[in-house]
């Protein structure tokens, strides 16, 4: 009898340890479709090699700062469904993007804090 389950799935308490995120956000992460569960007879998420390949790859573009948009499209870019390669020069432009905008914001709270501290001493 087919339980839904195989002996390479992974359960809920094991990818949270593996990877250190937590059950909540693994199921949001299966929520938004980033990944996609087995249940086993008892209703519990069972995770197979690719759910669990997804997961690594999500949980170390989320320590990167990329966004779940970002993730999906990292995730749509895998050359092949069971490949766990990724191209990472999406994440990494994107990254750049950040670093720039974050630069920008840098140089405004500069400007912002040397004209409030040149009126201050002008008065």
């Amino acid at each position: 009898m087919w339980t839904g389950t195989h002996a390479s799935d992974v359960t809920l308490k094991g990818v949270t340890g593996q990877f250190g995120l937590t059950a909540r956000a693994v199921r949001y992460y299966e929520e938004v479709g980033l990944i996609v569960t087995r249940r086993d007879p008892g209703n519990r998420r069972r995770f197979d090699p690719r759910a669990v390949s997804q997961l690594r790859i999500i949980a170390e573009l989320r320590r990167a700062g990329l966004g779940i948009d970002d993730i999906r499209v990292a995730l749509q870019s895998r050359p092949e469904a069971g490949d766990a390669r990724l191209d990472v020069s999406y994440a990494v432009s994107r990254l750049h993007e950040r670093l720039a905008n974050l630069e920008q914001e840098r140089r405004t709270v500069e400007a912002t804090l040397e004209a409030l501290t040149s009126t201050a001493d002008a008065s």
